[in-house]
C-alpha cells in the first residue's frame, strides 16, 4: 500500500543566511528611499510610489521567488545533487517511500514563503501581488522540465515541449490559458513520479564505469599511451588517438528525427503567431545554409579527401563518391530551403504554416540523411588529419630536433 503524499515538512523552509541576505537587499534599498525622503521634505511618501521605483521592487521581489524555487529543487531533487544520488541508490529507499531529505513538490511551507513575498508586494511595495507567486510557479515548471530530460525521461518531456509553446497563442488567453497550465502541471508531475520510479537513473549507472588509471575517463575514450621514463604514462597523440578505442554513437532512429523536427516546426509557429512576424522567406533560405555549412564542418573537421582539387584533376577523378557522399545531405537541405522559401512567397496568409512545415523537414533532411558519422568515417574514403594544436606541437617539437648543435 502507498503512503500518501507528505505536504508538510519542516526540511524545505529557507536557509537562515538565504532570508537575512533578502531582507539585507530590500532593507537596504527601503532604508535608502527613506533618507530621500527625509530630504524631499514637500514630497513626502511620494517618492516610494513612483513608477521608477516599483520595477525595483519588482526585481528584487520576483528574484527572491525565482531564487527560493532554484533552492527547492537543488536541495531536494535527487537528480541536482550527484552525492545525494549516489547515497540513495545505496539506500533501501524505493519511490513509493518519500524523499529524504524532503519532498521535490510544493508543501504549505511553500505557500508560507511565496505569501510573504505577496503580502510586501500588496502592502508595501504597492506592485502586482502575483508577481512573486508568477516567478517562482514559472522557475519551478522550467527546471522540472530541465530535469525530466536530465533523468532521460523523453517522451514527457516531449509532451511538455509541445505544451509550453501553446501558451504563445493568442487563441488560448483567458480559460484555455488556466486548462492549459493545469495539463502542463499534471504532465509533469506524472513525469516525475515515472522518473523517481526509473531510479537508479541510467546515467549514474554508466557513470560508474570508469577506468582510475585514464585518470578518471572512461577506458573506451582513453588514449593508447605506453610507460615512460620515471614510470610516467607518455599519451602517444595523433593519429593514435584516432584509432583507439572508443564508445559507439548510436544514429537517431528515424522516429526521435520526425518528434524533434515536428517540435521545431511547432515551435516555430508559436512564435510566427505569438509575435505577428511577418513573412521572412530569405531568412528560411539563410538558415538551410548555415545548417548546411554546419552539418559539413561537422562531419570533415578532422578528416580530408584522400587528394586535393589538383590530384582531382590531374587524376580525371573529379568526383569520389565514398567522400563526395557527405555532400549529398547538405544539397538537399539547401534545396528544400530554396524550394521552400518559393512556397512560402505564395502561401498568402497561410505563411505560418507553410514557414514551421519548412523548418520542420528542414531538421528532419538534417537528421535523417545519410550517410551516418560513424559510417562514413569506416567505409569513406578519405584521410585523418591531425588537429591544428598538435600540427604547431609537432612543428616546434621538430624544430627543437633539428636545430644546430
Amino acid at each position: 500500500m502507498k503512503r500518501p503524499l507528505p505536504f508538510h515538512s519542516q526540511a524545505v523552509w529557507p536557509p537562515v543566511p538565504l532570508v537575512a541576505l533578502f531582507f539585507i537587499i530590500y532593507g537596504f534599498f527601503t532604508a535608502c528611499l527613506w533618507l530621500i525622503q527625509l530630504r524631499v521634505a514637500s514630497a513626502p511618501g511620494e517618492i516610494s510610489d513612483m513608477e521608477e521605483i516599483k520595477p525595483i521592487h519588482m526585481v528584487i521581489l520576483g528574484g527572491a521567488a525565482v531564487v527560493y524555487a532554484l533552492y527547492r529543487l537543488w536541495r531536494f531533487h535527487p537528480a541536482c545533487n550527484g552525492t545525494y544520488a549516489a547515497w540513495l541508490r545505496l539506500s533501501p529507499w524505493t519511490s513509493d517511500k518519500p524523499l529524504p531529505l524532503g519532498p521535490v513538490h510544493p508543501v504549505w511551507q511553500d505557500a508560507a514563503v511565496i505569501g510573504v513575498l505577496t503580502a510586501i508586494a500588496q502592502w508595501h511595495a504597492h506592485v502586482n501581488p502575483a508577481l512573486p507567486v508568477i516567478a517562482f510557479g514559472l522557475t519551478y515548471l522550467i527546471v522540472m522540465t530541465i530535469l525530466l530530460a536530465t533523468t532521460r525521461m523523453w517522451a514527457w518531456f516531449l509532451a511538455l515541449g509541445f505544451l509550453w509553446p501553446a501558451l504563445m497563442l493568442p487563441c488560448v488567453q483567458g480559460w484555455p490559458t488556466i486548462l492549459l497550465i493545469a495539463v502542463l502541471v499534471l504532465v509533469i508531475w506524472q513525469g516525475h513520479r515515472k522518473s523517481l520510479q526509473a531510479f537508479p537513473w541510467r546515467f549514474l549507472r554508466n557513470s560508474n564505469r570508469i577506468n582510475a588509471a585514464a585518470g578518471g575517463r572512461s577506458s573506451l575514450n582513453a588514449e593508447i599511451r605506453l610507460d615512460g621514463l620515471g614510470g610516467e604514462p607518455s599519451y602517444l597523440g595523433w593519429p593514435y588517438l584516432v584509432l583507439s578505442p572508443k564508445s559507439e554513437r548510436q544514429a537517431i532512429p528515424t522516429s526521435t528525427s520526425f518528434f524533434i523536427s515536428a517540435l521545431a516546426g511547432w515551435w516555430t509557429y508559436c512564435v510566427i503567431k505569438s509575435s505577428n512576424m511577418e513573412s521572412l522567406p530569405g531568412l528560411i533560405l539563410a538558415f538551410a545554409l548555415g545548417a548546411a555549412l554546419m552539418r559539413v564542418v561537422v562531419y570533415s573537421c578532422r578528416v580530408a579527401p584522400p587528394f586535393n582539387v589538383w590530384g582531382r584533376i590531374a587524376s580525371g577523378r573529379i568526383v569520389l563518391p565514398g567522400f563526395d557522399k557527405v555532400f549529398l545531405t547538405p544539397l538537399a537541405v539547401v534545396l528544400v530551403g530554396v524550394v521552400g522559401g518559393m512556397i512560402i512567397r505564395r502561401s498568402g496568409s497561410w505563411y505560418p504554416v507553410a514557414e514551421s512545415c519548412v523548418i520542420a523537414l528542414l531538421w528532419f533532411v538534417l537528421f535523417t540523411g545519410g550517410p551516418t558519422l560513424r559510417n562514413w568515417m569506416l567505409t569513406g574514403q578519405l584521410r585523418f588529419r591531425p588537429a591544428p594544436a598538435y600540427r604547431a606541437k609537432t612543428y616546434r617539437a621538430n624544430n627543437q630536433m633539428l636545430r644546430r648543435v
